[in-house]
């Protein structure tokens, strides 16, 4: 059996080589994946121990509330003397770092959707400095600042050069002292270093405490456990190396989203791998039925041709899965290139390849395919020996049973069941409600494909019907060749339904989120001049606001804050809005349940709105309950509910305070946006450009009309639906070899009737024709049943976002070039195939047996 299987695989090269590059791909995305998450995670725990050279002791203040990539509270400046007065602390040193930005030398802020600019304080004593400067020096005055060697090559910033900074202070110039590296590193991960003296940093920031404190000492764990009794459980206390694990750790699960959405994608490409592996194997075992029966009469039991079949498939998954590994260890970087071309460079170096990253790569390709060939090769097993004795073994059309319509409909049925459970919290947890939804949907997919083959007839007819009508015989024949085996079809044309339908699926959902995002802006949004950060995200200093009120033709300007808090006794975080009452109203209207106009403008500093979905999901609480949140300084707070709204598209977050209660209990200083409403008559792009040229101290800021600001939301939609687009093409991709793989069998199967119908007259432009068209049948049938899936996934999926504002938008013109571009990509597909079945022998055709 052993020999039996090796021969199978090299008398079939092009059919095991088709069937392994889909695991292959499959497998580099998940091994690419893995390794690329490694290199980061890696790269940035070296970096924090490098950051932590020479601290023996770290101290920062407690986060109550852990949010992603959120910094620890700035202690305050008598937290240092608490330190230093501590026995056994030989130095102790403070510093801060807090997001800043950088000009390039043509006065451009310089942004990214990755690491950020870093303003940090340079240390004074020689142990705590982890910088090594190549030219020049740290800075030693107001005027001075270090830049790390990253940010020096890349915008020409030498020792004498003049940048130009701005944090929460407004923009000033400064001279560069000097160059720097972490060790062998010339950035902190991609992030770009401005190093200040710390009174100069603690201006600029607006820190006027400590980030943290560095202590030298001779004895570190009894060090740390004095200074965890002096300060209390409102400080963390570590050593050296605990701290740079605890950042790096920290980071790593900040990061964890990238790595789930990336193995996501990777699970997709395998899933439709694993349908091209399905129906070939099925074809072949078709094709080889009677070998199968002579194997059988020789004596060989069902047993044995399993074992033989099964054999064939460890051996393509073994030998793709080596492969694959190989290929993710180089598709890594490409990940990191794809992102970065996107806008979010995470600054790896090198590769890191762990023994359970070549396992795990291993045991994904192995399993897929062996699981993929199963049914195949069970169906080997039921070939009878009587059938050796036929002079035909092809294949007739499948009946379709009864009983595939039931096993489709109940997919389909707890499909629907299971995504509604993840849609409205099943598992009262996030991941655990991704999960749910990800298997409703996947069951849903499913269940299409079982049905496929029942839809195959009247949608090739119809698919085929302009082909029939325009190219006469040539159409008609590969009509009915794609009618012929209605199950081959549908699982080739199944494999390119998922990448359409999740295509699809994103492609309205965006859609939904733009015309969602317009129409509450529209009905909501009175403000006609919004200043936000230039990179759409980052805050925005506080006194920015004072600067927009001034500018003429500004009628009122509000402040909005965005911050994090817990709410008591519960697991999570949740955004709060902070907003300034008195001028709210003037940019803002809120939809309201319980309340109105006057309900915000009246709101006291111990008050809180509440956005109604989430009121109900937290024990339907409502207007006269108490909200009881921990803020990110760790104080408990009670807020008095006195209003209720529908928080849509979120234009807020689900609680809205005051911004003093924000200032006063989270110890919130910068803000995220101000909005402005116009004084009559003023037109809001004038406005808006007044407002820019009155902010040119503050450089990171941005003043958009709202019809720049919609846009500008437009565009960060479209950038990320881009990425999306090319993580998917990859299982497009494979769909797509799919059909060549099965034309390509298809025609060796059909060699007889292809001689026949060269020796009857049809040229051999008309045989291409034919492939060409069957294969433009299938990619029509798999475009069709994808498209209409996916929009099935979007009204699902968006129905309870109705009450959020979410308008279900079908963008008719995407769907129509979606279709066509699958008609083309069925043409390309069919050349190798048409070409190899017009180049048939017709004498040896026509006596093959």
């Amino acid at each position: 059996m052993y020999k039996l299987a090796l021969r199978g695989l090299l008398t079939r090269k092009l059919r095991s080589v088709l069937t392994g590059f889909a695991v292959v791909i499959g497998v580099a995305f998940v091994v690419g994946t893995l390794v690329f998450t490694d290199t980061i995670n890696e790269s940035f725990k070296s970096l924090f121990e490098r950051v932590q050279k020479g601290v023996d002791v770290s101290v920062e203040a407690a986060q109550p509330v852990k949010a992603d990539f959120g910094a620890p509270p700035t202690m305050p400046a008598s937290t240092l003397d608490k330190v230093e007065a501590t026995p056994g602390v030989d130095v102790a040193e403070g510093g801060v770092s807090a997001d800043g930005t950088l000009l390039d030398d043509k006065g451009k802020p310089i942004k990214s959707n990755g690491p950020p600019t870093i303003i940090v304080s340079t240390a004074t004593d020689k142990r705590f400095e982890a910088l090594d400067y190549k030219s020049g020096g740290a800075p030693k005055s107001a005027g001075e600042v270090a830049i790390d060697r990253g940010t020096s090559k890349k915008f020409g910033f030498d020792v004498g050069s003049t940048v130009t900074v701005q944090g929460d202070a407004p923009a000033k110039q400064y001279k560069v002292s000097g160059v720097a590296t972490l060790g062998d590193r010339d950035s902190l991960g991609g992030s770009r270093l401005v190093v200040m003296t710390l009174p100069e940093a603690q201006r600029m920031t607006g820190h006027h405490g400590y980030d943290s404190i560095s202590v030298a000492t001779g004895d570190p764990g009894a060090v740390k456990d004095s200074l965890k009794h002096e300060l209390g459980r409102d400080f963390n206390v570590r050593t050296g190396k605990e701290a740079a694990q605890q950042q790096a750790q920290d980071l790593s699960d900040a990061l964890g989203f990238l790595r789930t959405a990336l193995l996501v994608f990777a699970a997709i490409a395998l899933l439709v791998g694993g349908f091209l592996i399905f129906n070939t194997f099925s074809v072949t075992v078709a094709q080889r039925t009677k070998e199968f029966a002579l194997l059988r009469v020789l004596g060989a039991s069902r047993r044995q041709i399993l074992r033989s079949m099964l054999l064939e498939t460890l051996i393509v998954g073994l030998v793709a899965s080596v492969l694959g590994i190989v290929a993710g260890f180089v598709l890594a970087p490409g990940l990191a290139g794809l992102l970065k071309a996107f806008g979010i460079d995470l600054g790896t170096t090198g590769l890191v390849i762990k023994p359970s990253t070549v396992i795990i790569g291993l045991l994904v390709g192995v399993i897929a395919t062996v699981v993929s060939g199963l049914v195949p090769a069970r169906r080997a097993t039921r070939v009878e020996p009587v059938t050796a004795m036929r002079d035909s073994v092809t294949p007739g059309a499948g009946r379709v049973r009864r009983r595939r319509i039931v096993v489709a409909l109940a997919l389909e049925v707890i499909g629907v069941l299971i995504v509604f459970a993840g849609l409205f919290g099943g598992t009262g947890s996030s991941s655990g409600d991704a999960a749910l939804l990800g298997l409703g949907l996947l069951l849903m997919i499913f269940g299409v494909a079982v049905l496929a083959p029942v839809l195959v007839q009247p949608l090739a007819r119809v698919i085929g019907a302009p082909l029939a009508r325009f190219r006469g015989l040539t159409g008609v024949l590969a009509r009915e060749n794609a009618i012929r085996q209605p199950q081959r079809t549908a699982v080739t044309a199944a494999a390119l339904m998922i990448g359409l339908a999740l295509v699809s699926f994103v492609t309205i959902f965006a859609a939904g989120l733009k015309g969602s995002v317009t129409h509450v802006i529209d009905k909501q949004v009175t403000a006609s001049l919004i200043v936000a950060n230039q990179d759409g995200f980052s805050p925005i200093p506080a006194t920015v606001t004072d600067t927009v009120s001034r500018v003429p033709g500004v009628d009122k300007a509000s402040p909005l804050k965005f911050e994090p808090a817990v709410v008591r006794g519960e697991s999570g975080t949740i955004a709060a809005t902070g907003v300034d009452p008195a001028t709210v109203g003037a940019v803002m209207k809120l939809k309201w349940e319980h309340g109105d106009a006057q309900t915000l403008s009246s709101l006291r500093d111990d008050q809180a709105l509440l956005d109604k979905g989430w009121a109900k999901s937290h024990g339907d609480l409502g207007v006269g309950g108490t909200l009881k949140l921990t803020t990110p300084t760790g104080k408990a707070v009670d807020y008095k509910v006195t209003g209720v709204f529908k928080n849509q598209a979120g234009m807020t977050g689900p609680v809205i305070v005051t911004n003093a209660a924000m200032e006063q209990d989270w110890a919130s200083k910068q803000i995220q946006y101000v909005w402005a409403s116009g004084k009559p008559g003023t037109d809001p792009e004038q406005l808006s450009k007044a407002a820019g040229a009155a902010l040119k101290t503050f450089p990171s800021t941005e003043s958009l009309s709202i019809g720049q600001f919609k846009k500008k939301q437009e565009d960060a939609l479209n950038g990320l639906l881009g990425l999306i687009y090319a993580l998917l093409a990859l299982s497009i991709l494979i769909a797509l070899l799919g059909i060549v793989n099965t034309l390509a069998l298809s025609v060796h199967e059909r060699t007889r009737e292809l001689g026949m119908l060269r020796a009857v007259g049809m040229t051999r432009r008309q045989v291409k024709r034919m492939i060409r068209g069957e294969s433009v049948i299938t990619a029509g049938i798999g475009a069709v049943l994808g498209l209409v899936l996916g929009i099935v996934f979007a009204v699902i999926v968006s129905r309870p976002l109705a009450d959020q504002g979410f308008v279900f938008i079908v963008p008719i013109g995407s769907l129509i070039t979606f279709f066509i571009l699958a008609g083309i990509a069925g043409v390309l597909a069919a050349i190798p195939p048409a070409r190899r079945a017009a180049k048939v022998d017709v004498l040896r055709a026509v006596t093959t047996e």
